[in-house]
């Protein structure tokens, strides 16, 4: 059982790193026309490539007039521009750097790949321009690290785009033929499934960064989840529990996020601790569900929400589609609760028809989520 529940985890803490690598992919654009030189731009997520750290990165963005602060950033450019090789007809051509945008909303967005911080950076590219019968290949070398896969496209005159999929383990995009010949076959239809999977991800992406933000990061929500869970027995009981935690912390993260009201981080955390506290100590002096703790339990998902929104709020949630993020976070917030649940059960559930049940399980339990919710709280306050 333990195995199992093991399992469970570890896939719930990959599923947001999987997606993460489809929504953060590195872009490599080469593109010209009659009248200019050929530009190569690149789209990528530096804070999570090895070319800087989060930090650096942050320091770059919010204090953009400080020349020392730009240093890692001019290095990681000019490790970019040395380590792309564009081979035109034979013939390696060398980049120039030409200007660059780099953004960021906070260090905490950087820090996590559900959230790219995506840099566009533009190079010129040297030499005589490739014609419309000239063969290109794009090579990334081996100690070059960027957010993987890697996608190649290639926009030349009024030809369509051509484009390749680069892996950290396939680095090179191969002969691509602007006159369109040769094409590799089911490449770009493979290029195109990764797009249409990829626009669906900007809100499916807050789902997973929801179930992020209960496992593994909400260590505090799984801890309150759980003192619910080592008093209710009874399935019933524990579910009308979580569905009133739930409804109550979804109204005041939609209504924290949209502005309606405010959460002072000082304030809340610290009565987040409390409320896991009083949980376990209710769990050690209580025999049974008593009617008024779904009121409390209420009341206490109120709190989280607003708890929710205040980390929400360090990820900067898209303007043009925020309720849709949000529903999706939210949902997100839900899965990773039942996974919690889920899990507990598999541990425990089998033991609680045992006599011992409460003085063997329950109580040490709830006796340890009371000292984590006492050190917390202690630690908020401070």
């Amino acid at each position: 059982m333990t195995k199992l529940a093991g399992c469970i985890i570890l896939s719930l803490a990959w599923l947001p790193a999987a997606h993460a690598h489809m929504l953060n992919m590195t872009e490599i654009q080469i593109a010209a026309d009659t009248t200019a030189n050929a530009t190569v731009t690149v789209r990528i997520d530096l804070g999570q490539s090895g070319l800087m750290t989060p930090e650096s990165y942050w320091d770059a963005v919010s204090g953009a007039d400080l020349p020392q602060k730009n240093e890692v950033l001019n290095r990681a450019l000019e490790a970019l521009e040395s380590k792309i090789e564009v081979v035109v007809d034979g013939g390696l051509r060398d980049l120039k750097l030409r200007d660059y945008q780099i953004k960021a909303v906070s260090l905490e967005a950087i820090e996590n790949p559900l959230t790219p911080q995506m840099t566009e950076v533009r190079f010129a590219l040297t030499g005589a321009m490739p014609t419309s019968e000239s063969i290109i290949a794009i090579r990334l070398k081996d100690t070059l690290d960027v957010p993987w896969p890697c996608l190649v496209r290639v926009d030349y005159f009024a030809a369509l785009p051509i484009s390749r999929l680069l892996t950290e383990e396939a680095r090179s995009s191969g002969e691509i033929r602007l006159d369109g010949s040769r094409a590799e076959p089911g490449a770009d239809f493979l290029i195109s499934a990764v797009l249409k999977l990829q626009a669906w991800l900007p809100s499916l992406t807050w789902l997973m960064v929801g179930v992020q933000h209960i496992i593994p990061m909400g260590s505090d929500h799984m801890v309150f989840i759980l003192g619910l869970f080592f008093l209710s027995t009874k399935l019933a009981s524990l579910l009308l529990q979580v569905t009133a935690f739930t409804l109550a912390h979804s109204v005041t993260l939609a209504l924290t996020t949209l502005g309606y009201i405010a959460a002072p981080a000082h304030f809340v955390e610290p009565l987040i601790a409390a409320s896991i506290l009083y949980v376990a100590i209710d769990n050690l002096y209580s025999r049974k569900v008593a009617k008024w703790r779904l009121l409390v339990v209420t009341g206490f998902g109120l709190l989280h929400g607003m708890g929710f929104a205040s980390a929400l709020s360090e990820l900067a949630l898209p303007e043009d589609s925020m309720l849709s993020a949000l529903m999706f976070f939210n949902l997100g917030v839900e899965i990773g609760q039942i996974a919690v649940l889920f899990i507990a059960y598999v541990v425990f559930g089998w033991l609680q028809n045992w006599p011992l049940y409460r003085q063997r399980v329950a109580e040490p339990a709830s006796m340890t989520i009371a000292g984590i919710g006492l050190y917390w709280l202690i630690k908020r306050l401070a």
